[in-house]
């Protein structure tokens, strides 16, 4: 417990039980919870006692004890980092009392009685806006502005059931969506060719397999000379990234893509667009090749293109 005022004799108080506590010096008092007391999801009344003469109880703080989360990219499925503004799925238990997805913009903050709260580093706590709820799954955006570092995010339930989990939020942290929405193999990507003529062309950049039914990279046909091909990428936690030089950067094979724009995508929330080209035709017939992109130094996951 951190605060003020403590001194030897100081006692911490749970649901308002004196337990024996330790003073680690004037703003910080321990003592020992067994795991028994936090195995029910649930909330604790926290205050502080200092005998008489002069003593005293202290004002009350709630202590939440919530089931485990799994905070992922909605993108690549990678849980190292977490952007403002971008695409989250969590994973838990009792996360919501039943199935719905948002179909309203803005988009809700409580969807079946479910809401998501997350506070930053700062202290500042904001509601997250959903996309889709579900007992064991909940999708939601990160609140635009939350801080860098540390943040607690804490879901409640219609029914009041109780679920967190710490994430580090950092200014970007790029993912990829891919065509089989599970951070691998073929990305969730358009060609544009520009003929000679000037005319454009939108291409499928995946396919499904009837044999195994999954998407694959469908081969690119890089045509004739006069003839630009583009890869249009569609990722998150992108926005956010500086105005440096080459802030953005794409790779092909070991080949550099230009990048000519990367940022929001502008009509589905949280969603961004990379537009990478053009591909050189000295790839022709390399066959399927990593792309990797970078956004500032944080690498996204690693997607197939053919």
């Amino acid at each position: 417990v951190n605060g003020t005022g403590f001194i030897s004799t100081s006692r911490i108080r749970w649901n308002g039980v004196e337990r024996t506590s330790v003073l680690a010096g004037p703003t910080q008092l321990t003592a020992q919870i067994t795991a028994a007391e936090i195995a029910t999801p649930g909330t604790v009344r926290i205050t502080v006692v200092n005998a008489a003469p002069g003593g005293g109880v202290s004002n009350e703080v709630t202590l939440t004890i919530a089931r485990p989360l799994a905070n992922v990219s909605a993108a690549s499925y990678q849980a190292q980092m977490f952007a403002p503004e971008s695409l989250v799925a969590v994973f838990g238990v009792s996360l919501a009392t039943g199935i719905e997805s948002s179909t309203t913009l803005p988009l809700p903050t409580t969807l079946r009685g479910t809401t998501v709260r997350v506070r930053d580093s700062a202290g500042i706590e904001r509601f997250a806006q959903l996309f889709f709820v579900a007992p064991g799954q909940v999708n939601y955006l990160m609140p635009a502005g939350t801080a860098a570092g540390t943040a607690t995010v804490t879901i409640s339930s219609g029914n009041g059931e109780l679920s967190a989990g710490t994430v580090m939020i950092s200014a970007v942290a790029p993912g990829i969506f891919t065509a089989n929405a599970n951070g691998a193999g073929a990305p969730a990507a358009v060609v544009l060719r520009v003929r000679a003529n000037g005319q454009q062309v939108f291409e499928v950049a995946s396919q499904l397999d009837p044999v195994t039914n999954r998407f694959v990279s469908v081969p690119i046909d890089l045509g004739p000379t006069g003839e630009q091909v583009f890869l249009v990428i569609f990722a998150t936690g992108v926005r956010g990234r500086s105005g440096a030089p080459n802030a953005v950067t794409a790779n092909l094979g070991g080949v550099n893509l230009p990048v000519f724009s990367a940022g929001p995508q502008g009509d589905l929330a949280g969603l961004d667009q990379l537009n990478l080209g053009p591909v050189p035709a000295s790839l022709a017939g390399r066959g399927l090749m990593d792309l990797v992109v970078t956004v500032d130094g944080k690498a996204a996951n690693t997607v197939q293109v053919n």
